[in-house]
């Protein structure tokens, strides 16, 4: 069974992955913080998923805690309607559309076969458009948002393929902004739960819409095909897909669970399921999964966010240390009852060169289960430190160059390493 780790994207090695690092003081001070002498168990796995490619995330950690082909290609159909979602909300966000400015819907001869939100000839309000696209995957309210936000559908697909490859969505590429069939649109499980995990962080209010379990517009009442809002009240959103031969989903839920003795949190998980046979085995195989995760992981805290600090030297700087810190609590998932199976080590460079900017990386956490790595967090600055003067940075200047030539005649800088 792979790491949970493997398929995720993985940060660069090197200076190019915590910013700027000093020449050869990128040697890394390694700290191990936590490493208890239990054997770790096997990592779960869940049965009876028939869907031949899934994804199942913790989003409340970052944590892939199952997953099967998730790289494996796949027509996105109306799920493309999440990307068409995202641009409408940074259009609102960005003041190019409004809430309730009303938009003209676009001829029928150019809304191609599929669902509907049946607009008129007056349009409709952005909100009902994005009710509909989010709701449905409505082509004609996908098609009238794309043509308010670009002034065409070719312009709206451009930027729709360019926001995919700013989130990383390898896999991706879109040739329409309605969700209708085409051969050549394509994405991945793990593509599609980038979108979302983005989407819910950036606009979560998209759940309030994506919770709906059905809508009225012009008179005609349509249902949410997302079964799960009825069958799990733990369900939240956030979209469901149905063609003739396959069925797709990404839906997202949230329950409560302990945190230590005397806590409890709104753990959130993400569940991708992709090319189902049928509607019903979709929600099997969702439903399932949801409560694998639930049932199966323990979610713990590692860490509070100012509890493990490193202080880095700071070259050419106005001042000469770096505090640093979590962006927040660190926390974890891990088989259940299996505690005593983690290990991590905190891992920063032993110089960086100013400027460096607050909640900047500099750092990462790497965490362990056993022999698998579960999980990376980012060290960040806590604080920012600008340029020193000119004297300043040529005294630096000359400490780094003495440095350097100290390390090519044979003198290696050694890493600093502490227990803690």
């Amino acid at each position: 069974m792979p790491s949970p780790m493997a398929k995720s994207p993985r940060p660069q090695a090197g200076p190019t992955r915590w910013g700027s690092m000093v020449g050869a003081f990128w040697v890394l001070a390694i700290v191990c913080l936590v490493s208890f002498s239990a054997k770790a168990g096997p990592w779960p796995q869940p049965n009876g998923v028939a869907s031949p490619s899934w994804l199942l995330i913790d989003l409340s950690t970052g944590q892939t805690l199952a997953s099967r082909n998730e790289l494996q290609p796949m027509q996105p159909g109306g799920l493309t309607a999440l990307m068409t979602t995202y641009l409408s909300f940074v259009a609102l966000r960005d003041r190019v559309i409004r809430l309730e400015q009303v938009i003209a819907s676009r001829p029928d001869a150019e809304v191609p076969a599929g669902p509907r939100l049946f607009l008129g000839p007056q349009g409709a309000r952005v909100k009902d458009l994005l009710d509909g696209t989010l709701l449905l995957g409505a082509h004609d309210a996908s098609l009238a948002l794309a043509w308010a936000i670009s002034g065409s559908e070719e312009v709206f697909v451009a930027l729709m393929n360019q926001t995919a490859q700013r989130l990383g969505m390898r896999q991706t590429r879109f040739v329409n902004a309605s969700g209708a069939f085409h051969p050549e649109t394509t994405s991945s499980a793990r593509d599609l739960a980038i979108l979302a995990s983005t989407l819910f962080q950036d606009f979560p209010e998209a759940l309030t819409i994506a919770s709906q379990r059905e809508l009225s517009f012009n008179g005609i009442r349509q249902t949410n095909p997302n079964r799960l809002l009825w069958l799990d009240r733990s369900v939240d959103g956030l979209m469901a897909a149905d063609a003739a031969d396959r069925s797709s989903a990404l839906v997202m839920a949230k329950r409560p669970q302990p945190l230590g003795p005397r806590e409890q949190i709104q753990r959130r998980l993400l569940v991708v399921v992709t090319d189902s046979e049928s509607a019903e085995r979709r929600v099997q195989d969702t439903q399932r999964l949801l409560n694998f995760g639930y049932q199966q992981f323990d979610l713990i805290r590692l860490y509070r966010q100012d509890e493990v600090s490193a202080t880095i030297p700071v070259f050419k700087g106005a001042q000469p240390t770096l505090k640093t810190e979590f962006r927040q609590d660190v926390l974890v998932a891990i088989p259940r009852n299996q505690q005593g199976g983690i290990r991590s080590v905190l891992q920063y460079p032993k110089g960086l060169v100013a400027p460096i900017v607050a909640n900047q990386p500099v750092g990462e956490l790497r965490v362990w289960f056993g022999s698998q790595e579960i999980h990376q967090v980012a060290l960040v600055a806590a604080d920012s430190v600008r340029p020193a003067g000119l004297l300043g940075r040529a005294v630096d200047s000359l400490r780094l160059w003495i440095g350097s030539l100290q390390e090519r005649l044979g003198g290696k800088p050694q890493p600093a390493a502490s227990r803690l």
